[in-house]
């Protein structure tokens, strides 16, 4: 393991006494905590040092990117919430003290009890808290992970036992050891899910996060009905994978290795609707191989581009095994057939001749993400099998909890839907169905609008406030300009910021040329957008619609993905959709010719060497 972890000692063990009705015997429950600090790593050639310098050599404690944490003003907290005789919610501390070493207390509770732990180092800084439940027959241990520089954590460790009602309990659980050098001494597991309430509204709950003890670990919740989820595994610096699973009450998950590779995790069951579900696609002979083919590409394929290596180019042998499943890769878009069956608008027959002389940008994806593909088809058939033809509507409905039918296929997805309306009661519809319904509505709708709006076809008309709050009318932009980029961006967007520079060079080459951009902000407040203009300095017309994803506007214009640029003329025609800087270059050099600004010097043998 190339961390080191350091166990500084027991932190805390304490007790509470809570009154509960004199029936229900109290029983005793520990909370225990430790401080675990992770040495920075040595990077490789430090290690390396002559005599000269033995006597100056750094430990890692005294590396000046590594301050261990000072616990001297810690406070921690352990709460919950409870409705008080007036129906408001009021806050019960049930301990309140210093976080040091070898603190202790008697501990009581008679039932199981869901708990906020807070600690806060100091007094000015926010509290960092757990969720946990006490009263489950298990103890509750916990720790701060000291980290070099600012990625402290404090989490649950090891397991987590979440259950407030055992006959909703479900279980999963692994050890993980399988993955070998793969997993790192801060690696942590958890589990989320994304369901409705009963009024319909979006709700997330989580169990975890648990860092992994020995390798394993172990989190038990209660659902009280079965739940499509995702188990999340992080190697402590960037995120390693993933698992689908389906929760439900009485179930028992396992993790264990799937096949030969470890790009995948395998969940197992052996019943309920896990096993009809996932593991109807996951423990397939087929699939599995499948898997094992992406992952031993996708490790060449990290090797070559370490090494600085092409990609080889693609075998017979391999088109012919990927092109089955390109139909249902979520990286194609249906717009292209609409190019050839609409008759170009009025006045743009020239933009449908010049689309075909732009630089196509697109590439073609690598093996490895071929491959997955052909995984990921495989996965969404036997997915689709059980959504049309299960006889059970549970089984199908959450069939469809996958998106068997891919992001650019919503109608197929809407349908499935639809159907299973009169399989529910009243109740299940309105909280679960209707606002999927209305959400794959409206994804039906950004298709179809993004389908249509294709070279040779108008971009539709418009009219937003400009930075200084002055109404602009998209149609009278165009008119006094030749070329125009109208750009879908919001400042949270880093591809849209990334796109910067370069957009920033070529609106000042061409100016002269009378071409424009037209930034269009999907944030969702007035402060966003005014901000991420000033934040980077957008010398363009800058139009705020600030209504998020579903403004008027980004619908028309069929926006799921930013950033997305029309190049469009003074008549509204659209020459290219979804046009990338490297792109337009392209067509802005092949119009008006190359300007001196954009040209690269020539080399010379007196040239400076430049490092980037």
């Amino acid at each position: 393991m190339k961390n080191l972890f350091k166990v500084l000692g027991l932190l805390c063990i304490f007790a509470f006494v809570a009154v509960w009705s004199y029936a229900s015997p109290s029983m005793p429950y520990k909370i225990t905590g430790e401080l675990i600090s992770i040495e920075p790593e040595v990077k490789e050639g430090e290690a390396a040092q002559s005599e000269d310098d033995a006597e100056a050599e750094v430990t890692p404690t005294e590396d000046p990117a590594f301050e261990p944490v000072d616990l001297s003003e810690a406070t921690l907290t352990v709460s919950y919430d409870t409705p008080n005789a007036e129906g408001e919610t009021e806050t019960v501390v049930l301990f309140e003290g210093p976080y040091q070493e070898n603190f202790a207390n008697v501990v009581q509770v008679s039932e199981p009890t869901e708990v906020k732990i807070s600690l806060q180092l100091t007094e000015d800084s926010a509290p960092m808290t757990i969720n946990a439940v006490i009263g489950t027959n298990s103890d509750v241990r916990f720790a701060y992970l000291d980290r070099p520089g600012p990625r402290d954590q404090f989490l649950l460790v090891g397991s987590t036992n979440q259950v407030m009602n055992p006959e909703n309990r479900f279980s999963i659980s692994g050890d993980l050891g399988f993955l070998g050098s793969d997993i790192s001494s801060v690696t942590t597991v958890s589990v989320d899910v994304m369901y409705f309430d009963d009024e319909g509204q979006r709700r997330f709950k989580s169990w975890g996060t648990v860092l992994l003890k020995n390798d394993s670990f172990s989190i038990e919740g209660d659902v009280d009905r079965p739940l499509m989820a995702r188990m999340w595994v992080n190697d402590g610096n960037n995120y390693y994978t993933r698992a689908d699973v389906i929760l439900e009450p009485q179930s028992d998950l396992v993790v264990s290795q799937l096949g030969n590779q470890t790009q995948e995790l395998g969940v197992t069951s052996g019943s309920g609707y896990h096993s009809k579900l996932v593991e109807s696609y996951q423990q397939d002979s087929k699939y599995i191989s499948m898997i094992e083919a992406y992952a031993t590409e996708y490790d060449q394929y990290i090797k070559r581009w370490e090494a600085g290596e092409p990609e080889p180019e693609a075998s017979d042998d391999e088109d012919s095994d990927v092109a089955e499943s390109e139909s249902d890769d979520e990286g194609s878009s249906e717009s292209e057939d609409v190019v050839e069956t609409l008759t170009p608008a009025e006045g743009c027959e020239d933009a449908v001749a010049q689309e075909t002389d732009i630089p196509d940008s697109s590439y073609t994806p690598p093996a490895y993400y071929r491959l997955q593909q052909k995984a990921t088809a495989f996965k969404n058939d036997k997915l689709i099998e059980i959504a049309e033809g299960d006889e059970d509507p549970m089984a199908r409905y959450l069939a469809l909890e996958f998106g068997p039918y891919g992001y650019f296929d919503p109608e197929s997805q809407l349908a499935a839907t639809q159907s299973l309306v009169e399989e529910f009661d009243e109740q299940f519809v309105e909280s679960n169905l209707t606002p999927k319904i209305e959400q794959l509505e409206m994804s039906l709708l950004l298709v179809n609008n993004d389908a249509a709006l294709v070279p040779g076809q108008k971009v539709p008309e418009f009219s937003l406030a400009d930075y200084d709050g002055e109404d602009r009318s998209l149609y009278s932009l165009l008119a006094d300009n030749d070329i125009v980029l109208i750009d879908f961006w919001a400042s949270w967007c880093g591809p849209c910021i990334a796109d910067f520079p370069e957009l920033k060079k070529l609106h000042a080459a061409y100016t002269d040329e009378d071409f424009e951009i037209v930034g269009v902000s999907i944030d969702s407040t007035q402060e966003d957008w005014i901000g991420g203009v000033d934040e980077h300095e957008l010398p363009w017309i800058n139009l705020g619609e600030v209504k998020g994803w579903e403004g008027p506007v980004s619908t028309m214009y069929g926006v799921n993905a930013i950033p997305k640029g029309f190049l469009v003329d003074s008549q509204g025609c659209i020459y290219k959709k979804n046009i990338r800087p490297a792109a337009l270059k392209d067509f802005l050099v092949d119009r008006y010719g190359l300007d001196e600004s954009l040209e690269e010097p020539e080399e010379t043998e007196d040239a400076p060497e430049v490092s980037s």
